[in-house]
């Protein structure tokens, strides 16, 4: 005897000798004889079977739904989703009266995605999206583009589906010409530049992008957005913050050329423009390939020191020497010569070695301003086919070996103790002269003998305590003078 027992959520079919022979429903069973039974559970909505067990079942409990390729299929039950269903054929338990079956083609839209919807369909056979206010996207489903998406939230059924998206912000629109095809022409310009043009996309008034030679295609859905074409065999705009950070370094040249400077514009490698002080822009391109050299004009300072020469007497000697110049032909100056500070140098070295060789060194010593009268005759000249001006050239220090300072110092030393001699020579002299002047006239007046006398006891008793003078008679006769004389 066999007992069986089905719930109110079973349904079975009782298969005997491996044929299906009955479909029961829920209660309590008992058989004489096993049977095998097959059990559903009716929860689960969609079921499978032998299709001799499933003939078995009354055609009322369930529903066969046929999903063609492209369709899907929702279960719901008290109107709400329980199961999702691919293409295919399904056999759904209609045992109850509040199940039902909607069928959905996958270009259809979603019906509104509730967070139970979303349980049931899964991942793979949805493409959820949210587009901002400032995107746009294009939905491609097997492959090929379906449909322009604008601003909100969009679901679409399907594995195979991709969504291309773009940021208006980034100004420049890129896709492929079917994607192109799709996108309304309202929502774009297309913008073609010949090769001698550049652009510069301004929204807001403020630069954002900087655009090459070609086409391309710009968002315009911001009626601030406009598009400024420049010729660049023209004048170059004048460059603000915001423009100058975005027209790439190589697009376009900018000098600054101070007050005390000039500039030299070349073009394609050849000189084209002298530059005032000021700020100047150029366009650059293969056609007029610029550049810009700097040139200061202020006075400035060459120093040659430590230069060994030979006088014409076989002295060796270093001299340090100076020159003041300042370019007045700023093209000259960078066109004549590499450097014009070495070309400078070389000529006042030229100069002063030919000066030395051809004079003694006491004849340098002496004629120093003759050293630099020449070097300016020499240096100014070559100076002038620089395009410079030479203001001054001088000599700043002669070093002389030292054995020959110590020659010269005991040459000086000798020269001047002989006329240190011939001075006290001729001071003896001279008091010799007045000596034998004074004793002549005290010869032929005695009496100034005495008062000479008397002036020196007086300074001998200024420097002692006293002095005693003993003057006889006849003494203080001589002293005094005769009568009548």
């Amino acid at each position: 005897m066999h007992h069986l027992k089905l719930t109110l959520d079973e349904r079975a079919v009782l298969i005997r000798d491996g044929k299906p022979v009955r479909a029961i429903g829920p209660g309590r069973y008992t058989f004489w004889k096993h049977h095998d039974v097959v059990r559903w559970n009716t929860d689960e909505l969609a079921f499978t079977g032998a299709a001799s067990v499933i003939a078995a079942l009354p055609l009322d409990w369930y529903e066969t739904v046929r999903l063609a390729p492209g369709q899907y299929g929702i279960v719901m039950r008290d109107e709400r989703p329980a199961a999702f269903l691919r293409p295919g054929v399904h056999r759904i338990w209609k045992v109850e009266s509040n199940v039902l079956v909607r069928a959905y083609a996958e270009t259809d839209p979603l019906p509104p995605l509730t967070d139970e919807l979303r349980k049931v369909i899964p991942a793979a056979e949805l493409l959820e999206a949210q587009i901002e206010l400032n995107q746009r996207g294009v939905l491609v489903r097997d492959g090929v583009p379906d449909r322009v998406l604008a601003p909100g939230h969009h679901a679409f059924w399907g594995k195979h589906n991709k969504l291309l998206v773009w940021n208006l912000d980034d100004m420049v629109l890129q896709a492929q010409p079917d994607v192109l095809a799709l996108l309304p022409q309202a929502w774009y310009q297309t913008v073609m530049l010949g090769v001698n043009q550049r652009a510069v996309l301004y929204r807001d008034d403020r630069p954002v992008k900087f655009l090459r030679p070609g086409l391309t295609r710009v968002w315009t859905l911001n009626p601030n957005v406009r598009i400024d074409v420049h010729d660049v065999t023209g004048d170059a705009p004048e460059l603000t913050d915001e423009l100058r950070a975005i027209i790439p370094a190589g697009e376009i040249v900018e000098a600054q050329v101070r007050q005390f400077e000039r500039g030299i514009q070349y073009v394609q490698g050849r000189f084209a423009a002298m530059l005032e002080p000021g700020r100047h822009t150029f366009w650059n391109h293969p056609g007029a390939r610029v550049a810009v050299t700097v040139i200061d004009t202020r006075v400035q300072q060459l120093k040659i020191e430590g230069q060994e020469l030979m006088t014409k007497d076989k002295v060796t000697l270093r001299l340090t020497l100076t020159a003041e110049y300042a370019p007045t032909d700023a093209a000259t100056t960078v066109h004549a010569v590499a450097d014009v500070k070495d070309a400078l140098y070389l000529a006042v070295q030229l100069a002063a070695r030919e000066f030395v060789a051809g004079v003694t060194l006491d004849e340098l010593l002496e004629q120093r301003d003759t050293l630099t009268r020449y070097l300016e005759a020499q240096v100014l000249p070559r100076a002038e086919v620089f395009g410079v001006r030479v203001h001054r050239v001088g000599v700043k220090d002669v070093i002389l070996p030292g054995e020959m300072k110590t020659l010269l110092n005991k040459v000086i030393e000798a020269e001047k103790a002989a006329a240190a001699n011939v001075i006290l020579r001729r001071e003896d002299a001279a008091a010799t002269r007045n000596m034998a002047n004074t004793a002549k006239v005290i010869a032929e007046h005695p009496v100034l003998m005495r008062l000479k006398e008397l002036e020196t006891m007086k300074d001998i008793a200024e420097k002692i305590d006293e002095i005693k003078l003993v003057v006889g008679a006849e003494g203080l006769k001589h002293l005094l003078p005769e009568p009548g004389a």
